[in-house]
Order: structure tokens, then sequence, then C-alpha cells
């Protein structure tokens, strides 16, 4: 007789298992991983637009000449199929006295100086100049399957 030698069948089902364990873990950590850099891209572009919105909130406020709100009243924008979508979820209420919303497009964002920050295709922030929050017509869906919105909401979410 003539004596094998090899993998015997059982430790080659060990060996595939054992492969599609770390390929399942450097997936899963991958996505992770991919998830928080989305979410801190966001917040960092919605911190840069509230930090110059703040400014010229304050500007009008102190009647700087020509100081002006930037972006399009929300209430002008109604009829838009992204911000009729985006008030059917009920994120805010903007016939409330208490804030002051604005619809910040491509342009406006330019506008304020902020070349750097991309708006994604089908989506708008959104200014409350009262409340100075930033919003997001799109929102970040988080690990635990919520979805989040408003600067003020993501700030404290860490997505693990």
């Amino acid at each position: 007789m003539k004596s094998e030698k090899g993998l015997t069948f059982i430790a080659m089902i060990f060996i595939v298992i054992l492969i599609a364990l770390l390929v399942f873990g450097v997936v899963y950590f991958t996505r992770i991983q991919v998830s928080n850099e989305k979410l801190e891209t966001l917040k960092t572009n919605m911190l840069l637009i509230q930090a110059k919105t703040n400014v010229i909130a304050q500007d009008v406020e102190m009647k700087v000449e020509n100081a002006t709100l930037k972006g399009t009243k929300l209430a002008d924008m109604k009829e838009d199929e992204i911000i009729k979508s985006f008030l059917e979820k009920g994120v805010i209420d903007e016939n409330s006295g208490d804030s002051d919303f604005y619809v910040l497009k491509d342009q406006d964002i330019k506008d304020l100086g902020l070349e750097n920050v991309e708006i994604e295709d089908g989506s708008y922030y959104i200014v409350d100049y009262k409340k100075n929050d930033i919003i997001t017509t799109n929102g970040f869906e988080a690990s635990d399957k919520n979805m989040y919105y408003k600067l003020s909401e993501l700030e404290n979410l860490n997505n693990e």
C-alpha cells in the first residue's frame, strides 16, 4: 500500500471554515469603518456650514450692511420633490414660530465659501437660523437602524 500524505477531508473543511470566518470579520469591520467615515464626513460638513451660517445670522441680527440670510426659504420650496419627501417624514415642524428654515443648494454652499463641502445627489442642507442647527434631507442611518437628520443629533451619535 502506498502511503498517502495530504489533508484529510475534515482538515480541509476546518480550513475552509476558518478562511470564511476571517473574510466575514474583515468585511464586517470594513463596513463599520466606512460607516464611521461617512458619519464623520457628514458631521464635519454640517459643522462647517453651521459656523458660516452662525456668522451670517449674527450679522443679520446686528444689521450689518448687505447681510442677508443665505439659501431659499423652506416655504418657497414646498413644491420641490426632495423637500416634499423630507417634510413627509416629520423631522421638522416648519410652521413653528421659533425656527427660521432656509434650504441650501450647491450654489449656496459655494457662496458661503465652502467649495469642499459637497451635497449628495437628491439632497439639500437645511439651516435653522434661529436655533443654529443644520439638517440634511437624506439623513444618516446609524448602526441602531434609526435615521438621524440634525447636526444636534449626530454630534452625540457614536456609530459602533
